[in-house]
């Protein structure tokens, strides 16, 4: 599925531009990092009103900065500007190398968070088949960016156009994309953002009605259910918090006006309000945080946003600021308007303190078949539960039980001989834990398993 979009503010219109916004762990200052844009312009005559000249888009240039989300201070780091155009459909932040990329012109672009230096820019490359490589995400369990490789054929029968999306990873250095999934998972995507579980290794994005789950291993679907938004229309703006495994959004209520006219009686969108939630991407229920709404008129689009789980605050940029809000009780924390040093819009957001050396808990599968056979030989009960976990494997041999946290730290592990079939939990804390299933050949599933009262 092919997608042209385009920004405009009053008269200048902006095409294929797009902006990014980060977080540091090598800066000692809490923030938000990204690219800060100015756009020029210059006068034109009116062909239509030859009395009012109109403002012509010329050129924009883009460099890294910082944001203080406290007090609306963007600063600019180092001295480079480049006139470079950005796709809106991603950003990633590499916290081991101190590095930020974005695509401009299907070229992928390296810079480097101290010096706001581009050191690398090279086109990006399919080998199956010329494509390109939206909606990504750095995954810090790996190291790797992952996305969305998506392309248009044609039925040579028909002429009819058909949308492809292929889970898959790009090499920064080389620009080579490669497909991980060895079909098509779909037909496109929506601009609602997208997040990837760094212990499970799950990337999600949305259709538009569905939360869909790849697994990063094998480019399959690994979940795909209908959004359940009870609260809103809309839920977006997605970004995962390591702190307690789960996706965070906003949930967007649009608000219609009734208009009887000389034609009938229709509604019309009246205004749009923006309040925080969470989504189960297993079941795809969406839970409302915020009591209050955080903003109207909606967010800037695809990759808008980010936790600092030191403060436990969910981030979203619209446009004239980058609104905090507690992901305690979804109330805003801070929401100051940008205040440049030079520069006119900062987007994309992206830090690097949530899930920083997550270390990935489900291996990959030698065996894809035999992992999803063992998958669905297990039965696990009750979950949630309270004090004990009963496991009924079949005839498969089950040889240990691990658990880690949510954080990736080793609980315990157990020899599934000396438990029985009935795992005694009453010392675990109450919460959300992994929970690792060993066979004697060493074949493995993790579980995701939640203690409760």
């Amino acid at each position: 599925m092919w997608f042209t979009i385009k920004i405009t503010t009053m008269k200048k219109i902006i095409t294929s531009t797009l902006f990014i916004l980060l977080s540091l762990h090598v800066f000692s200052q809490s923030g938000l990092y990204g690219i800060v844009r100015k756009n020029y312009f210059s006068i034109v005559k009116n062909p239509i009103d030859t009395l009012n000249p109109i403002e012509q888009f010329d050129s924009a240039t883009i460099r890294l900065g910082f944001l203080n989300p406290n007090t609306g201070l963007v600063n600019n780091i180092g001295n480079n500007a480049y006139n470079e155009s950005i796709n809106l459909t991603g950003a990633a932040l590499n916290p081991y190398d101190s590095t930020f990329i974005f695509i401009g012109q299907n070229k992928i672009n390296t810079i480097q968070l101290n010096t706001g230096e581009i050191t690398n820019s090279v086109p990006l490359s399919n080998p199956i088949q010329s494509s390109y490589f939206d909606n990504f995400r750095f995954n810090n369990s790996d190291s790797t960016m992952y996305g969305l490789a998506r392309r248009n054929t044609i039925n040579p029968n028909t002429n009819q156009i058909i949308g492809e999306v292929y889970m898959a990873k790009a090499n920064t250095n080389t620009g080579l994309i490669t497909q991980i999934s060895p079909s098509s998972v779909g037909n496109g995507f929506a601009l609602l953002g997208s997040s990837i579980d760094p212990y499970q290794m799950v990337y999600y994005y949305s259709d538009g009605l569905n939360i869909i789950g790849l697994d990063i291993y094998t480019g399959l679907i690994y979940s795909k259910v209908p959004i359940s938004n009870s609260f809103g229309s809309t839920f977006g703006n997605y970004t995962y918090n390591c702190s307690d495994n789960k996706i965070y959004g906003l949930i967007g209520k649009n608000y219609f006006r009734t208009i009887t006219d000389s034609l009938g009686t229709y509604e019309i969108l009246d205004s749009n309000t923006q309040t925080l939630g969470t989504i189960n991407p297993s079941t795809g229920m969406v839970t409302q945080i915020s009591n209050n709404t955080l903003s109207r008129g909606g967010y800037t689009l695809n990759g808008g946003s980010a936790i600092d789980p030191n403060t436990q605050t969910y981030y979203f940029n619209i446009g004239t600021k980058v609104i905090g809000a507690s992901i305690t009780n979804g109330n805003i924390v801070s929401d100051p308007n940008f205040i440049f040093s030079n520069g006119q819009y900062f987007d994309l957001i992206r830090n690097m303190q949530s899930c920083y050396s997550a270390n990935s808990l489900r291996k990959k599968p030698t065996n894809v078949a035999t992992l999803n056979a063992l998958k669905n030989k297990i039965q696990l009960y009750p979950n949630p539960f309270s004090k004990t976990i009963s496991i009924n494997s079949g005839e498969q041999q089950l040889e240990t039980v691990t658990i880690y946290s949510i954080s990736g730290n080793l609980i315990w592990k157990k020899n599934m001989h000396d438990l029985g079939n009935e795992i005694d939990l009453t010392e675990l804390e109450l919460g959300m834990y992994f929970l690792t299933l060993t066979t004697l050949e060493n074949e493995s599933t993790t579980i995701k398993i939640l203690k409760t009262e």
